[in-house]
């Protein structure tokens, strides 16, 4: 095996980059804008009132607001997977591995830390000594 660095240009590219910003761009804003129209349509958010977080967090069943935010959990998931598969198989790694992760990343770690939020928010909620919980 010979091993021969490579150019610390090589594998990146101008074009690609701009695509996946754009790509992050256009995912970010489609979970963000997601959130809050599910937050506020279906779940009942008041748009203008928040205690350390809206009450529609502290009911306990699932809503469609966890499962959006779990879908944004393994979506974010399988672009870092795909940044796996594009540091190998790319004809620009650094570019692509980088961009698919950054774009995958962040996303998954915002939607984590909204559920770990609902469940903190929901075990607030819960006074075992009243609420033995549903029937």
């Amino acid at each position: 095996m010979n091993e021969t660095p490579i150019a610390a240009t090589g594998g990146l590219s101008g074009r690609r980059d701009r695509m996946w910003g754009w790509i992050g761009a256009v995912f970010g804003v489609a979970v963000g804008l997601g959130s809050a129209a599910i937050a506020i349509f279906m779940e009942g958010a008041n748009a203008y009132r928040s205690s350390p977080y809206p009450p529609f967090l502290t009911k306990r069943q699932i809503l469609a607001y966890d499962v959006f935010l779990g879908a944004v959990v393994v979506v974010g998931a399988a672009f870092g997977i795909a940044a796996i598969v594009l540091a190998r198989r790319s004809r620009f790694p650094r570019t692509d591995a980088l961009g698919a992760a950054l774009t995958g990343t962040i996303p998954m770690l915002l939607g984590s830390a909204l559920l770990f939020t609902r469940l903190i928010a929901v075990v607030a909620a819960c006074d075992v000594r009243r609420d033995p919980g549903p029937p």
